[in-house]
Parts: structure tokens; C-alpha cells; sequence
């Protein structure tokens, strides 16, 4: 029996086939929605509705019940893995407008390491605790002050720092070991082909916990959560400016691969941005 051969061309040619019919069955799933077929976001619509509000909206927790969920601070954290506690550097010197004018994605970075007080101001003024009152108030703004981002970080090239999976504990600001990794080889399942250059000293990963701000705002906190990440992350993108670093914000990963690298049970956590930090092949000029 001869094996059929196929070329190239008609191999892309069925996989393109094939991904045209699973759309076309995804779509269907949302038309008792009264979402048109031919729409190519019915999910991102549906949602959108769905997590509308308006003055009649009230959420199912009472006020005690807000109160005790919003001052639990029930936030991550791993009791068992090592500790490193991180520095406390000096306030940044470059000025606002400075800073943002200068802001560019880099996706190809230098062989250079960054150090352990640089990733330290990343992490502070990134998603680090900024006052301490009845619940204490982080860099960035959350809806409600529930806090529902988790940060990580995974260090290929740090000064002083194992190459590992590391998880940020803000309240005591250090990192929570997780786990080591063999280097920059552990980002291929992940980060799709021709997104990266050159890999970078280490990538600041955010995950959301749904529940954390879910319980409060139902449907409307997924919202919430998305913002605050990105929130968060403009804040480390400027900071990485401000210290002479280039970096780039992810959101194209593929999800189930990223998920897992971190242990994350996906029923209640999930990865929803990551920022690569380190310094640019081409040396920007420190500001």
C-alpha cells in the first residue's frame, strides 16, 4: 500500500479548514444569546452585557460582609518556600514626564543581568504596599481596595538572585521561592515563536484571583481584576524607565502552558499579563 503524501500547501490549506469549522461552531454556541453569527467576538460581547451595571445594581455580599471580605487581607501567599527578603534603594531621580516620554517596548535584550535593587524598585512601586491603614494601600489603584492581582517573578539573570520561579509577597515585601528553572529554555511552551529577540533577565508575571474581587463585584470584578493588571503594569513599565531598563508587556502567551509553569489551579487563578524587563540590545541611554 502506497502512503499518501501531502505538499505543504495542502496541509495549510486543511488546517485552515479546520480552524474555519471550530470558529464556525464557537460562534453558534453564543446565537441563544442573540448574538448574529457572523459576529467575531461573541464571548468579549456577551460578557460585556452581562457585567453591565447600573443604578439598580447591588452586590450579593451585606455591608458587614464587604467590610470583613475587604479587611481580611487574604491575599496569596506560600509559608513553606524560602524566603529572600528584598532591599528598600533610593527614590527614583527621573521626572514624570521624562519617564514617559521615553517608554518603548523592547522585545531584544542585552546579556546583561539586572540587579536585585532594580528588581526590588520594580516591585515596589509596581505593586508594592505605598501606606499601611485598615487595609494597606498598594501602587496602583483596585477596585474596592481588594487587591485581586497576584504578582510572580521569573528570574533568569539577577545579581545576588537564583535563577527560579519566585512569587512577590507584598505586605513583608520579599520573594517566596517556587520553584528553580533552567533558564530562558522554560519560556518556549508559552511565548509564541518570533515574539522574543533576545530572552530577558527575568519577566514580572500577573496573575488574578477571581474570587478575591469577584465576590464583592460578581461579574463586573473580572473587569476590575483586568484593569487593575494593567494598572500595575504601566507602573512597572515607567519604572523600568526610570532605571535606564527596557521592557515589553505580554499579553499574547498561550494560556494553559503559562498556567501550569506556575502551579495555578485555573478554577481560581489564572496568568492575565506578564512584563519582560531587562536591558536593551541596543543600550538605551539611561535617563
Amino acid at each position: 500500500m502506497t502512503e499518501a503524501t501531502f505538499t505543504p500547501e495542502q496541509v495549510a490549506q486543511a488546517f485552515q479548514r479546520a480552524r474555519r469549522r471550530v470558529e464556525i461552531e464557537r460562534r453558534q454556541q453564543f446565537q441563544p444569546f442573540g448574538v448574529a453569527a457572523e459576529c467575531a467576538w461573541p464571548c468579549s460581547r456577551v460578557y460585556h452585557e452581562q457585567s453591565s451595571i447600573g443604578p439598580a445594581w447591588t452586590p450579593q455580599l451585606s455591608l458587614d460582609e464587604i467590610a470583613a471580605h475587604t479587611r481580611n487581607l487574604d491575599y496569596k501567599s506560600y509559608p513553606e518556600a524560602q524566603r529572600f527578603p528584598l532591599p528598600r534603594p533610593e527614590p527614583l531621580q527621573a521626572s514624570l514626564e521624562t519617564t514617559i516620554r521615553a517608554r518603548r517596548s523592547v522585545r531584544d535584550f542585552a546579556e546583561r543581568a539586572v540587579s536585585v535593587s532594580e528588581l526590588a524598585k520594580l516591585l515596589e512601586l509596581g505593586c508594592g504596599v505605598m501606606e499601611v491603614d485598615a487595609i494597606p494601600r498598594r501602587a496602583a489603584p483596585s477596585g474596592g481596595g481588594l487587591y485581586p492581582v497576584e504578582s510572580y517573578v521569573l528570574s533568569f539573570a539577577v545579581e545576588g538572585l537564583e535563577s527560579a520561579l519566585w512569587h512577590y509577597h507584598p505586605l513583608d515585601h520579599v520573594l517566596e521561592r517556587l520553584s528553580g528553572v533552567s533558564g530562558p529554555a522554560v519560556l518556549r511552551p508559552f511565548m509564541p515563536p518570533g515574539l522574543l529577540g533576545a530572552p530577558p533577565p527575568l519577566i514580572l508575571i500577573q496573575s488574578l484571583v477571581f474570587a478575591r474581587t469577584q465576590a464583592k463585584y460578581l461579574e463586573r470584578g473580572y473587569r476590575f481584576g483586568l484593569l487593575e493588571s494593567g494598572h500595575i503594569a504601566q507602573n512597572l513599565l515607567l519604572v523600568a524607565v526610570a532605571l535606564g531598563l527596557a521592557a515589553a508587556p505580554i499579553g499574547g502567551f498561550w494560556d494553559d502552558p503559562f498556567n501550569q509553569l506556575l502551579g495555578l489551579d485555573t478554577e481560581r487563578e489564572a496568568v492575565v499579563y506578564s512584563v519582560l524587563v531587562g536591558h536593551a540590545a541596543s543600550g538605551p541611554e539611561p535617563i
